[in-house]
């Protein structure tokens, strides 16, 4: 049997996308913008546009300044949480006193305040809606007896969907003082790419420019012809390219949130490979010419299978644009550009969406609904955000759920021995998943007390019972716990030694220790 070229694009919450760089879900930090040449400064309530600049820009009354304190947990120790932090950023005023900003700037937010940019008036906001795929949250205020003053004269602005490669933006911040700084660039690309959470790519702006670092650099409006255009992701201040959250997202999402229930950002649920190798070709019988990805894994319970799309299918169409071998179609607007803004740029939860494939040699026609998987409902939660991480610690064993925020908090030269194990886990899910396996419980750390002696080196164990119960989650384990067999607890681990015995009167007397003692515990669960 011949054997498949290993070129492969990951599809797990869309159609395909580009690498982003390695994150942590749990810690997100702003990337610095570097000083550059000097930018236009005019005081903000008096704009004079330079010529090189569009001739209509957002006006100033559109901006605010916000200001978020955060703690993030911790998830190695998850009954704690790490340093608080704070981020400034600008945020952009939309219709009804709403306010849109990253969802980076509002992740594991404790207090979020809007700030009048010249006269430094402050009120209290809460968030309305947050999508930490799309890197989006709208704020609202929270202060119903000063909102009325504080939005007086400011203005509500639309979203500009219309730019394309060539056209010029505009970047805005806002100085110490209230005086507004305005820089252009121009768009010299439109792409898929991921924003701050791995395998869910999303259509950018790719733009060339000089950005000054400012304090309030976190999260800034990018503008044209007097609307919203997109938002800045990234910034490499040595090559000057700027990565941009784009309009047609931004207008996705606030579409979304205003029917009062959001549902996210639909997906495929593929991983598919291209087809540019002329022996893959040849092996899968594929004309010269002929367009199509190859399809090498099918998410179970997602759009495509619904659909009934098998692996070893041919894609050759989404919705009647054909897809070529590099898995891309041509937009009308953008040139060539990844399928997955077909579904995800293009398309809601619930939409229609037909699909043709190659099978056996013949097309067959695929129709289903689009479907958003939400991160509870994978073996592995591929972020964690905004709320702490599930465990139960007892007798110093401490119990987890895998989640990629718990791998992304090792560094790479950490990733051996069981933590390699579990990384496999998180990139094969299947087999666990036919194991009927909400989610893959482990043990993450072994505490020293008098229950734990001769287990010190348990980390990283993934459990297949206690007390002869089967863990498909952590709830399980906490019901187990109350069922001891003849005053034991007994766990069955996946590996060597397999078997671990405790003792329950004593794991009772060390979790009275454990609380409130030298490891600082205050609960010894969180199941929600």
């Amino acid at each position: 049997m011949k054997t498949l070229p290993t070129l492969a694009f990951v599809l797990s919450t869309g159609l395909a996308f580009a690498q982003a760089p390695d994150k942590k879900d749990a810690t997100i930090r702003p990337t610095p913008l570097a000083p550059g040449q000097p930018s236009i400064r005019k005081p903000i309530g008096n704009i004079i546009r330079p010529p090189q600049l569009p001739q209509a820009v957002i006006n100033t009354n559109s901006l605010l300044k916000v200001n978020v304190t955060y703690q993030n947990y911790n998830v190695q120790i998850p009954w704690q949480k790490e340093s608080a932090g704070g981020r400034r950023g600008l945020g952009v005023v939309l219709p009804n006193n709403r306010v849109l900003v990253t969802a980076q700037m509002v992740a594991d937010a404790n207090y979020i305040e809007l700030e009048l940019p010249e006269s430094g008036q402050k009120i209290p906001a809460k968030v309305e809606a947050v999508d930490y795929e799309a890197n989006l949250a709208l704020l609202a205020p929270n202060s119903p007896a000063k909102e009325k003053s504080f939005f007086t004269g400011l203005t509500g602005v639309q979203v500009d969907t219309s730019a394309r490669i060539g056209d010029s933006l505009s970047v805005w911040q806002a100085g110490r003082v209230g005086d507004l700084i305005v820089t252009p660039m121009r768009i010299s690309k439109v792409m898929t790419q991921g924003y701050i959470v791995d395998n869910a790519a999303f259509l950018v702006y790719e733009a060339t420019g000089i950005i000054r670092s400012e304090s309030n650099s976190f999260t800034l409006p990018i503008v044209k012809g007097g609307k919203l255009a997109a938002l800045l992701l990234r910034y490499d201040s040595k090559n000057q390219v700027a990565t941009l959250l784009p309009a047609p997202i931004i207008q996705h999402f606030l579409k979304d949130v205003a029917d009062g229930k959001y549902d996210g950002f639909p997906s495929l649920g593929i991983e598919f490979q291209v087809t540019l190798d002329e022996q893959f070709r040849e092996y899968l019988g594929l004309k010269e010419n002929a367009p199509g990805v190859f399809i090498s894994k099918v998410m179970k319970g997602g759009s495509s299978d619904q659909a009934g799309v098998k692996p070893g299918d041919i894609l050759t169409s989404i919705n009647g644009f054909s897809i070529d071998s590099r898995g891309d179609y041509q937009d009308p607007q953008f040139g060539a550009v990844s399928a997955s803004h077909l579904v995800r740029g293009k398309s809601f939860v619930g939409d229609d969406v037909e699909m043709k494939v190659i099978r056996d040699g013949k097309e067959v026609v695929l129709k289903s609904k689009l479907t958003r998987k939400q991160p509870d409902d994978y073996l592995v939660r591929p972020y964690l955000f905004d709320k702490g991480p599930k465990y139960v610690l007892s007798g110093g064993v401490l119990f987890q759920e895998l989640t990629s925020a718990y791998l992304n908090s090792f560094g790479a030269e950490q990733r051996g021995g069981a933590l390699l194990r579990l990384q496999r886990i998180a990139s094969n899910p299947d087999e666990f998943e036919k194991e009927g396996r909400k989610k893959v419980v482990f043990i993450g750390a072994v505490l020293p007390t008098a229950s734990t002696q001769g287990y010190e080196r348990m980390s990283g164990q993934v459990v297949e019972e206690v007390n002869g119960k089967k863990i498909t989650e952590l709830a399980d384990v906490a019901a187990a716990l109350k069922e001891p067999k003849d005053g034991l607890h007994i766990l069955k681990l996946r590996e060597f030694p397999f078997i671990l015995h405790l003792d329950a009167l004593r794991v009772e007397r060390d979790n009275m220790q454990l609380l409130n003692g030298v490891f600082r515990v205050s609960e010894l669960s969180r199941l929600e």
